[in-house]
């Protein structure tokens, strides 16, 4: 939620006001309470000091004569008064009644009248000293007073003179016994020494008599009840002072603060609103917030013009470098659209050999480059190249590159006389050291028979029943960089089924954000699953594993995929089939050695008769599949029927079956085939069977 300065600074001004009084009062209190407290205790202990010393003074030979009377009485009736001393009387009556009768030989009664205790008024000495006791007490505001003896051997205070309100029970009356109240007033009565104590808002002070030996000593004592309520009071009064105070300061720094503050960040908002508003306009016009403060407001407003003038001139140079830049981007679109052009698309297919290619640039134009085409009707020319460096300077070389490939391709007779011209011109006016690493193939459609020479580029990958293996161990040197260089081509023979990646880098150094590389382990996993769109696939498990990891090179693939020789597929399969069949496949191996073609024609028979006359008895749409794969000289027949569980390689045993006529030809199978394996795949029966050729001589 937004609020204004005007606001803030309220707020700022109402919470440090109200620390400040908080803290004000609580400090000015508490010395208040302390004053209070020190007038009490020193009160008190005036109060003790001068009724000492004034019975020192004035009264010394009643006093001493007093306590000698008492001390006697208490020393005869010593154990009964500290007894005594524990007893609950009922009422001020019983108690003077009570220690009357201990007093009768120091104040006896006068003509029998009355207490021995009442006859304490008529004593001179006594009242005076109780009026010396009155008045300390009224002047300072004390609560109670005495002047007792103290018997340090057994630690007992025997009251000589007390003053508390008349027919209070607390009244002590001569030699009555209390024992000390806390160990200050002890040690101090054992000590014979003044001490004046506190106990919450009750102060008490002890002064001994001095010609008294210290066994007399004065005590006064001051409740203070009232200290409370005046601090409060005080802190009341404190508070509504300070807060005026504050309140009357506080109004004149807001209105001092929106003058010379407030007021001109104003006029700065509304300067900088308008500037920014025509930004999105067009061209701003540069806008004066008109302060002529000499503060850092001021300082703030002539910044502010500053800063306006830099970005005046930075559209400007903006806008100019954008119009560059657009300019730069199309010539680049164009570029990247020539390149693409440039490039086949489409694919290429010939005889069984099918070739998809995928290129993704890291840039708008790139370094790696790709081509297939017919070098004649059986022969198809294929390469993947990949030029050092990235944008423009490798996109030039790439064009350069593409063109010397395709008119040496054609006219050099085999990959390394290609290889060797297609390096030298390379290195021709190559001052930038670019160079090229690439993978070249030409592929005999009908055999299935490929030359390839690898310059230093990544291994292909090549994906046969289900396995995935690099090819091309050994490695020729790259192009462009040695002149004369020798490259040495390699062969390899395709079969049905197979499937050839080529990748660049792009590919396998693919890097996600936790910088792992896709590896080529990723690449083979991949290549083995894929099942349709290699490249597709390929490329959607690279941008998985990457995530949101910035490409930083090209990636370009081919892949080459041969198609199985031959396929058949017979529904309600009979006899008649077969020869259908074995002419087929017969067909497809024209130019092995005619025997062992002839051997593979009697596989055929036998295969398919077992299928038509037990594996397929009983089922409701009989279908029976034969496929025919070539790899270099050995033929592979797959037999699929989805007739009932039936190998026939092991369901023969019985001695009479194996002397039948299907059981003769099992066995004629399985020595004229290389190899047999039988599989139950779901509801379908798979029987594959080699057979090695060998070309006529």
């Amino acid at each position: 939620m937004r609020s204004s300065i005007r606001k803030k600074l309220l707020l700022l001004i109402a919470a440090l006001s109200l620390a400040l009084i908080a803290a004000s009062v609580l400090i000015s209190s508490k010395l208040y309470s302390d004053s209070l407290k020190r007038g009490a205790m020193l009160s008190c202990t005036e109060a003790a000091d001068s009724l000492a010393s004034s019975i020192d003074s004035e009264h010394y030979s009643f006093i001493t004569g007093y306590a000698d009377k008492v001390k006697a009485v208490y020393e005869e009736n010593r154990e009964e008064l500290e007894e005594a001393s524990g007893y609950e009387f009922e009422s001020f009556e019983k108690r003077e009644e009570y220690y009357s009768r201990f007093t009768e030989g120091i104040f006896p009664p006068r003509h029998g009248l009355g207490l021995s205790y009442e006859m304490l008024l008529f004593n001179t000495e006594y009242h005076l000293v109780l009026d010396s006791m009155d008045m300390l007490s009224y002047t300072g505001g004390m609560e109670t007073a005495s002047v007792f003896y103290y018997d340090r051997a057994n630690g007992n205070l025997v009251y000589l003179i007390d003053r508390m309100p008349e027919g209070s029970v607390r009244y002590n009356f001569p030699v009555s016994v209390k024992k000390p109240g806390d160990e200050r007033l002890k040690a101090a009565l054992d000590g014979c020494v003044s001490v004046t104590t506190e106990d919450g808002v009750d102060y008490a002070s002890l002064s001994p008599v001095p010609c008294s030996d210290g066994r007399v000593f004065v005590y006064f004592t001051k409740h203070a009840a009232e200290i409370p309520g005046s601090v409060r009071l005080f802190s009341f009064y404190t508070f509504a002072i300070l807060l005026g105070a504050t309140l009357a300061i506080g109004l004149v720094v807001l209105l001092f603060a929106d003058r010379l503050i407030v007021k001109n960040i104003k006029k700065l908002s509304a300067a900088s609103e308008r500037f920014t508003s025509e930004i999105g306009g067009g061209r701003p016009e540069k806008v004066s917030a008109d302060i002529g403060a000499g503060d850092e407001i001021g300082d703030l407003s002539n910044k502010f013009d500053l800063m306006q003038d830099s970005i005046l001139g930075y559209i400007s140079s903006l806008a100019e470098k954008t119009a560059r830049e657009e300019k730069i981007n199309a010539e680049l679109e164009l570029a990247a659209r020539i390149q693409s052009e440039a490039l086949p698309r489409g694919g290429l297919s010939a005889g069984r050999a099918s070739l998809a290619s995928f290129l993704k640039p890291a840039r708008e134009v790139g370094g790696d480059l790709y081509d297939y085409f017919m070098l004649d009707e059986s022969r198809m020319f294929f390469c993947l190249a990949d030029v050092s460096g990235k944008g423009i300077p490798a996109s030039l070389f790439m064009m350069r590159a593409k063109e010397l490939i395709k008119s040496l391709a054609v006219s050099c007779g085999s990959l390394g006389e290609f290889a060797f011209t297609l390096n030298n011109e390379l290195c021709a006016g190559n001052e930038e050291s670019i160079f090229i690493t690439a993978f070249f193939g030409v592929l005999d459609t009908a055999s299935g028979v490929m030359f390839f020479l690898r310059a230093g580029h990544e291994q292909p990958m090549l994906r046969r029943g289900g396995k995935v293996t690099a090819i091309g161990e050994e490695s020729n040197f790259v192009l462009g960089v040695f002149e004369d260089a020798e490259f040495i081509p390699d062969e390899i023979a395709l079969c049905g089924g197979d499937a050839l990646l080529l990748f660049t880098d792009g590919l396998n150094e693919g890097i996600n954000d936790r910088a792992e590389e896709f590896g080529y382990q990723r690449i083979a996993n991949t290549l083995a699953g894929a099942q349709g769109d290699i490249t597709g696939a390929l490329y959607h498990a690279l941008c998985g594993f990457c995530g949101d990891a910035e490409q930083f090179d090209d990636v370009t693939m081919l892949v080459l995929t041969m198609d199985d020789d031959l396929t058949l597929e017979i529904d309600d399969p009979d006899y008649d089939d077969i020869t259908k069949v074995t002419d087929a496949v017969l067909g497809a191996l024209y130019g092995f050695d005619p025997e062992r073609v002839s051997e593979t024609g009697i596989l055929i028979d036998e295969v398919m008769n077992n299928q038509i006359s037990y594996g397929l008895e009983g089922a409701a749409a009989p279908r029976i599949t034969v496929r025919l794969r070539l790899c270099e000289s050995e033929a592979e027949l797959v037999f699929e029927d989805n007739g009932r569980a039936f190998d026939p390689l092991s369901d023969v045993t019985d001695e009479a079956a194996a002397l039948s006529e299907g059981g003769f030809g099992i066995r004629l199978v399985k020595s004229m085939s290389d190899s047999q394996h039988y599989e139950r795949d779901g509801d379908i029966n798979r029987l594959t069977l080699k057979k090695c050729l060998q070309k006529k001589l």
